[in-house]
């Protein structure tokens, strides 16, 4: 469903990413783990689309990514791709449920129903009380709750989620990867996760680490 063929990237003479190939299928947990700097960040961007290789491409069902930009770039993030990042990036001026439908309202395609899938993540996620709050009335567990929901509200194929668990406490990521789980479960779609933490290895249906720019699998 996602390849990733030939990677490379550096930054200056440090060569981060060297001749990267990996595929992931639908459905699927996928974790990557590495150091500080060894470029899993990197790597992520790039398979998101964030950033673009110094040489290789990014496929997804056959198309290539590599060559999309402006308006159809944006457009396939929007109807494709969830991100959950470390530090939330939830909107300050509005609250949960209005945070969790803005991606809903952006994709003309699938705005109808938007706020009922709304309503059904956050049951799913167990914020329904929280529904009406603004982030900063939030907990760091909470507003990483609302950034998932807020990424699956288009029904995207996969989330890609950049050290989810980086801000939470050893009990809240330990709800979060458990959560995961059970969203993947539920909604059959690939997460694809680059962190420290290797208690993702219990729900990952593959594992890989990069070192010196090169992805081995666990």
């Amino acid at each position: 469903m996602l390849k990733g063929n030939n990677i490379s990237k550096s930054f200056g003479d440090v060569k981060v990413l060297d001749n990267i190939n990996l595929e992931f299928k639908l459905g699927n947990i996928i974790s990557i783990f590495g150091g500080s700097g060894a470029g899993k960040s990197t790597l992520l961007y790039i398979l998101s689309t964030l950033e673009k290789p110094d040489l290789g491409s990014v496929e997804f069902k056959e198309k290539n990514l590599i060559s999309l930009s402006g308006n159809d770039l944006s457009k396939f993030r929007n109807e494709n791709i969830g991100f959950v990042f470390q530090s939330h990036n939830l909107l300050s001026e509005f609250n949960v449920f209005e945070n969790i439908c803005i991606p809903g309202y952006v994709s003309k395609d699938k705005s109808r129903g938007v706020e009922e899938r709304a309503n059904q993540l956050i049951k799913d996620l167990d914020i329904i009380d929280k529904s009406k709050n603004m982030p900063n009335q939030l907990s760091g567990g909470e507003q990483q709750r609302v950034a998932i929901a807020r990424s699956l509200i288009n029904s995207p194929d996969i989330i890609f989620a950049d050290e989810p668990t980086g801000n939470l406490d050893e009990t809240n990521s330990k709800k979060f990867i458990s959560l995961i789980k059970k969203l993947n479960k539920k909604y059959k779609k690939t997460f694809v996760i680059v962190s420290h933490n290797k208690e993702f290895l219990k729900i990952s249906d593959h594992s890989y680490e990069l070192n010196n720019g090169k992805l081995k699998s666990l």
